[in-house]
């Protein structure tokens, strides 16, 4: 029922994944990607640091205790949901049509979804220079595609990495309820 009244926009999102998305998008804006690490600044750089920060996010939960495996699938969901919602609303600011938003969201989800987990798999080796070259690797791919320069893209997995082991050490509570942010330092 609740996907039914969903699906018909009698709900609203939830209040976390919400929360989650406002910490995602203020982490992808940090000014140092575009201005000093060679992030594009471009509407697929920014989706592009937007994905990254989601798929760390969305990667933490992933890892709260099993107990919570219900509530993990629905706030992952909705994290998914609330985020393509603002993509949505986004690239119809920018003037994309509805035949064009056909050709662009659908993409993008696939991509994200790509993307988190080659960032998941990214994080998964315990010796920190193979994590650091795997992500490297991953950041190049996804970021830093269509860019020639990719010297920088060493920092931004290396901050990624710093931004999971801070993700890491939220609790599952803060998780699930949406209360997490990252640290102002860079």
């Amino acid at each position: 029922m609740k996907a039914l009244l969903k699906k018909l926009g009698l709900t609203r999102p939830d209040p976390a994944a919400v929360a989650l998305y406002q910490t995602a998008v203020a982490a992808a804006r940090r000014e140092v990607y575009y201005t000093e690490w060679g992030v594009p600044d471009t509407v697929d750089g920014r989706f592009d640091m937007i994905s990254l920060m989601v798929a760390l996010i969305n990667r933490r939960i992933g890892l709260c205790d099993p107990k919570h495996v219900e509530r993990v699938q629905e706030l992952a969901q909705e994290l998914f949901d609330v985020m393509f919602a603002d993509m949505d609303i986004n690239l119809r600011e920018l003037g994309v049509s509805d035949e064009g938003m056909k050709h662009r969201i659908k993409p993008m989800a696939s991509a994200h979804l790509g993307r988190l987990k080659g960032y998941t798999d990214a994080l998964t080796p315990m010796d920190e220079n193979e994590r650091l070259t795997q992500f490297t690797d991953a950041v190049v791919r996804n970021i830093y595609r269509a860019v020639e320069d990719t010297s920088n893209a060493s920092l931004v997995a290396a901050h990624a990495i710093a931004l999971s082991i801070e993700l890491d050490g939220a609790t599952d509570q803060d998780m699930l309820n949406g209360h997490f942010t990252f640290a102002e330092s860079l």
